[in-house]
């Protein structure tokens, strides 16, 4: 197929997405959690005493040209006390359209142990936090796709394709972790909201979308770490998703050299149809000093399979202090 086909079928998939709630323009950045539990849940803004920036670039169906690419910086830091701060910012690019978004994020931590805070070799002895954020959006399309739609039918919502529509609304987070058990709970578009210049009678409110993130991290011998965790993605359309993880951590003294591996198997549930496996990605993580990096590569496991050879998504961090764990 040429570039024009190539672009017109990426724009029906992301117009079918949007009239059913713009979920495909908020998942590219919430795919990246393993990267950044962040991206999913404000309550992490801060979590940790340290700070530090990452840069993350996932570019989608090698293979297929013109395929949807998505960059994202992030930024946390924790005050003096109990309060976090985060945000975000990200490019994603699918064909015809193009979308850019922010986040920014306050959060509040309560310490639940007595004594020092390091007791153990895992992360904080226990904690509770919450979180609040705005978020903003602006998405249009590229005008030389109406051209190509001039002889087509198609809805009365894209007589204003030419123009770039932006949009607010906030999420909210809860996240707790003991040892090396955490869980947490968030929720977004938690103000109802429907596509601005829409047909107001016609289109469907935004959908109410939760992620529910559950796991344990169990020390090993020789300053290793096993990680398994569970990722559910939902929404009030009654569409869930799944991923699986399974990580394991060989984490060494400051100023060394440490690393990560981690298997993620992602799977699809319809409430109307039935299950679907999606995709495998298995990611590496390397961290040296304070700089981090990793590679994910993700295998589709369904019909695309056919016509791409995979997804790429690349990390770059650096943390204002030493610290084994960079995401979270």
């Amino acid at each position: 197929m040429n570039a024009r086909i190539h672009k017109l079928l990426f724009f029906f998939i992301f117009l079918t997405s949007s009239i059913v709630g713009l979920q495909a323009q908020e998942y590219p950045i919430y795919n990246q959690y393993h990267f950044n539990f962040y991206m999913v849940n404000p309550a992490l803004a801060g979590a940790n005493d340290c700070s530090y920036f990452m840069l993350t670039h996932k570019q989608q169906w090698f293979g297929i040209e013109d395929a949807p690419y998505t960059t994202s910086f992030s930024y946390q830091t924790r005050f003096s006390g109990n309060i976090g701060m985060g945000a975000y910012i990200y490019n994603d690019n699918n064909g015809y359209s193009k979308q850019q978004g922010a986040q920014l994020s306050a959060a509040y931590h309560i310490p639940m142990s007595e004594g020092a805070k390091y007791t153990r070799a895992i992360r904080r002895d226990r904690q509770l936090s919450f979180a609040v954020s705005a978020k903003f959006f602006n998405y249009g399309f590229d005008p030389g796709i109406l051209p190509s739609l001039s002889t087509a039918r198609y809805d009365q919502a894209m007589q204003d394709l030419q123009e770039n529509l932006a949009a607010f609304n906030a999420n909210v987070g809860v996240y707790y972790t003991s040892y090396g058990f955490f869980t947490g709970l968030s929720f977004t578009n938690i103000a109802k909201m429907k596509m601005p210049s829409y047909d107001v009678n016609l289109e469907p409110v935004l959908p109410f979308n939760g992620f529910f993130l559950i796991g344990n991290e169990f020390d090993t011998r020789n300053d290793e770490t096993l990680e398994p965790s569970l990722m559910c993605k939902f929404n009030t359309l009654g569409e869930m998703a799944f991923d699986i993880n399974a990580r394991y951590s060989r984490n060494v003294p400051r100023s060394q050299f440490s690393y990560w591996l981690q298997l993620t198997a992602r799977m699809n549930i319809d409430m109307i149809k039935d299950f679907q496996a999606l995709s495998a990605m298995p990611i590496l993580g390397l961290q040296f000093n304070k700089f981090h990096m990793a590679f994910a590569y993700a295998f589709d496991l369904n019909r695309l399979i056919r016509y791409n050879y995979g997804t790429l998504e690349v990390m770059l961090g650096y943390t204002m202090c030493y610290t084994e764990k960079f995401c979270r």
